[in-house]
């Protein structure tokens, strides 16, 4: 069975890595995906992808093209892999210690100038784009200029402006402002002329949050700005040694909470055990994959075979597929489907049972990642209560683009420790270390 046509907009309800949030985000006076929709719908850009293309010379006189991303071909970028992944030098890799907004969003902080101007950011796997707002205009909303901080360039003594503009159009609203030029700082490492935006009109997409702005770790073409974005910059100035990250999500079952990672320059074997299994990406400005199919009970049970295109976003919260695939995921789960006024549909389980519950299988090239229900189910205590949710959720829209893939959010990505190579234009998962 193939995959019903599906929209690609991700979810953000609560973490998967948390409880005591989802009765909030479910309970009829909030609206859920109301309030879903104002923090998370913003966060995919609603641009027409377009492949590079760029003609090099090869020889006096003749030339020839490349599609796709520039660096899959350039020797620079390719021998960064001579070396297993876990044998990189030490320095050519950084850790970022995440914290989360909302039980949802997961942010680090940068700096910016000189001196350093300090921010809180969302590292997005969704578009390459990096911006701040700029203090040259703030909203008049009083909360909001006391909880978030605005980049003053005119502090800064390495500050250069482009005399550019930049906009970037999410489901929420526009973002536009100038774009400037300056030192940037994450982990310890410093990249001089940097270019970002330096947004002036805006809306407060991170209410109730201390997120400040958005740092890209997409593809250059996702974005209407031109500039490189700040992992290019860092891999090809020989501050990192390839343009690759990794993010690591690990629930602690003590307190609820969700320890995760960000890894600049490589992978950290402390975070996963075993060997990465990698997809190449069949899309040139996407971290979009196809699988051979999905599968129960150790391949008793096969739900879909052939064309089942997954898309990881490190903003989702669930996973989210097709309405009647996602049905059929959780009906042979064992799930029943809750009344729901959103545009999702949300299962739960008998908690009793959780801990029977199988696997579930995603086959890469015949190798299997299986999730388990300790990863897959969200559970929630409230009044003594627990409620048992299915992390699987259905979109009930029906005029979607058959292209549209399946999202992989953090109810995925806690069970897998999850490298993203741009270098080799692939992405690779490894069973996230207990």
């Amino acid at each position: 069975m193939h995959l019903f046509p599906a929209v690609v907009l991700t979810i953000t309800l609560v973490s998967s890595c948390t409880s005591g949030g989802l009765s909030t985000v479910l309970s009829g006076a909030n609206r859920p995906m109301v309030n879903a929709r104002k923090v998370e719908d913003h966060l995919r850009p609603r641009h027409l992808h377009a492949s590079l293309k760029k003609t090099f010379k090869r020889g006096p006189n003749r030339h020839f093209a490349v599609r796709g991303p520039v660096y899959r071909t350039l020797p620079t970028f390719r021998k960064f892999y001579v070396k297993p992944l876990d044998k990189q030098p030490s320095l050519s890799r950084r850790d970022i210690e995440l914290k989360h907004a909302n039980n949802s969003m997961y942010y680090g902080t940068i700096g910016i100038g000189t001196p350093a101007q300090d921010f809180n950011v969302i590292f997005h796997t969704g578009h390459s784009l990096m911006w701040i707002p700029s203090s040259h205009h703030i909203p008049d909303n009083e909360e909001f200029r006391e909880r978030h901080r605005h980049y003053n360039n005119d502090s800064s003594s390495t500050y250069n402006s482009k005399g550019d503009t930049f906009s970037i159009t999410y489901d929420a609203g526009l973002v536009s402002g100038k774009v400037g030029q300056d030192s940037v700082t994450v982990a310890g490492l410093t990249v001089k002329n940097q270019m970002f935006g330096e947004a002036e009109r805006y809306l407060d997409l991170f209410a109730n949050t201390d997120i400040d702005g958005m740092v890209g770790l997409g593809f250059r073409d996702k974005s209407s700005s031109k500039e490189t974005n700040l992992l290019d910059n860092m891999a090809s100035r020989r501050i990192l040694q390839a343009p690759v990250f990794s993010l690591y999500f690990k629930k602690e079952e003590a307190t609820g909470g969700c320890e995760a990672r960000l890894t600049l320059g490589g992978v950290n074997p402390d975070f996963y055990t075993g060997e990465f299994i990698f997809a190449n990406l069949t899309e040139p400005d996407e971290w979009r994959f196809e699988i051979d199919r999905i599968q129960l009970l150790n391949g008793a049970d096969t739900l879909w075979e052939s064309d089942c295109q997954m898309e990881v976003d490190s903003n989702s919260a669930m996973i989210e597929g097709p309405h009647l695939d996602v049905h059929l995921l959780n009906t042979r789960l064992g799930a029943t489907r809750m009344a729901y006024p959103g545009p999702y549909n949300v299962y739960e389980f008998d908690c009793s049972e959780v801990d029977s519950l199988p696997e579930v299988e995603f086959l890469i090239r015949g190798k299997k990642l299986s999730l388990s229900s300790k990863d897959y189910v969200v559970k929630e205590e409230a009044s003594g209560t627990t409620t048992c949710y299915s992390g699987f959720f259905g979109r009930k829209r029906l005029t979607e683009s058959s292209e549209a893939p399946w999202i992989l959010g953090q109810v995925f990505l806690r069970g897998f420790y999850t490298h993203f190579d741009k270098a080799n234009h692939r992405i690779g998962f490894a069973k996230t270390r207990d």
